[in-house]
């Protein structure tokens, strides 16, 4: 008698691989170890902490640009934010804590960077290679799944700029920012005027001796509309903190209020409405009202409507702008000598520190992924390529590839969504 050999319904275990231990990782493994039995997951990631981006993101000023009680897993609510925008530092340890707290720190494996992936038709798996960022050594994981979860603001972009090998001071990214830089004293350029720089200019103020912000563009920026006077930050009284804990329908509307009020400003990006052209024009209204002299509104208010570029809470950074030891630019930066940063229009700004505010690269892998036939993601994700996929979270010739793919037919959305 022949034997019989084990079939496709053998009751063993689903091996997932998950590339990223940040908000997303941390979120797939509450939602795998609470709801689906008989899996094998492991977690990997290239850092020393879970956290991802916050981990990763550590320039003066950072802090989330969305209510702090929108921003936290709902299965793990937090009723000790201490500020209205929760700084970098608070959000890393509300992850850690989390990840503690709830057991999952026995999946996650630190210190090992993706280094390729690749499906295989003929065992219908993928084969994951890691490298531990501290040994070199390599491991090869073979899964069943594999669920790609590196976020998008951590992957940071340096412009293409001549001579940026040449500069002898000090040249960081918002997004690498040195813990030992010290820039007290000193005349710093700051490139780009996105989310970064409008909380990375007005934290440095304070302390350096000039600011020459160079950015490209206009952008809007938006008042801070959560707070009841719209001041730029607040603590949450102890008092707050300590109903949030102890009074839970309390601490369920105040979340709610702050989600509902959140998740409304999506009406105004829907194009040619009239939820659209209020909104730009309150957004215009406020700017050219914080904003005192006519050039630099004419440098800075954008002349399309609001939502084709991300707006920004920031009427702290419009305020700083006009200080006397700041000077916004709208130019194009084209070269860097070995002490100052030269702009297309040919002026000079001599610098003794370079921080490129110029965001990230969202889209493409860091890694090879490999999907049948052997088609690369990278060409799937390329600027000329289909960047096509299903709810923005698997891609045809990916055969049990998941990720936040973020593709660029993604539908942009208006509310924080760090897991539900």
């Amino acid at each position: 008698m022949t034997d019989i050999k084990p079939t496709a319904f053998l009751h063993r275990p689903l091996k997932v691989v998950v590339i990223g231990a940040g908000i997303s990782g941390i979120q797939i493994a509450h939602e795998i170890t609470s709801s689906l039995p008989n899996i094998d997951l492991e977690i990997r990631d290239k850092n020393p902490r879970v956290g991802g981006t916050w981990h990763e993101n550590r320039y003066p000023g950072c802090t989330c640009d969305v209510p702090s009680h929108t921003y936290q897993f709902s299965w793990n609510p937090n009723p000790e934010w201490s500020k209205l925008y929760a700084p970098a530092s608070e959000i890393q340890q509300y992850l850690e804590f989390t990840v503690e707290k709830h057991n999952l720190r026995r999946f996650i494996k630190l210190h090992w960077k993706c280094v390729s992936a690749q499906w295989d038709e003929s065992t219908a798996q993928w084969t994951t290679v890691f490298e531990n960022v501290q040994s070199e050594e390599t491991q090869t994981v073979v899964s069943d799944v594999l669920i790609y979860a590196v976020g998008r603001l951590n992957n940071y972009r340096l412009p293409e700029v001549e001579g940026i090998e040449e500069f002898q001071g000090d040249l960081v990214h918002t997004a690498c920012w040195p813990t030992a830089l010290d820039v007290r004293g000193k005349t710093v350029v700051i490139v780009g005027n996105g989310a970064s720089a409008v909380q990375c200019v007005p934290a440095l103020q304070p302390v350096v001796k000039n600011i020459v912000n160079i950015f490209r563009g206009p952008t809007w920026i938006t008042p801070h509309v959560f707070s009841e006077d719209g001041s730029i930050q607040r603590d949450y009284t102890r008092g707050e903190i300590e109903s949030f804990k102890h009074r839970p329908g309390m601490y369920y509307n105040h979340r709610m209020a702050l989600e509902q009020k959140l998740a409304g400003g999506f009406r105004g990006l829907w194009k040619g409405t009239s939820a659209q052209a209020q909104f730009t024009a309150q957004a215009r209204s406020f700017m050219e009202s914080s904003i005192r002299d006519p050039s630099l509104q004419d440098a800075l208010i954008p002349d399309f409507e609001a939502g084709c570029r991300r707006f920004t809470p920031g009427g702290h950074y419009l305020r700083t702008l006009q200080e006397s030891n700041i000077t916004p630019v709208r130019d194009n930066v084209v070269r860097l000598t070995q002490n100052a940063v030269i702009t297309q229009t040919g002026k000079s700004y001599p610098c003794d520190i370079v921080v490129f505010a110029t965001g990230f690269e969202p889209y493409q892998p860091r890694f090879p992924v490999i999907g049948r036939d052997g088609y690369s993601l990278n060409e799937c994700w390329h600027p000329e390529g289909p960047c096509e996929s299903y709810m923005a979270s698997m891609v045809a010739g990916f055969p049990n590839f998941f990720g936040h793919i973020q593709s660029a037919n993604l539908p942009r959305q208006r509310i924080s969504d760090p897991g539900y």
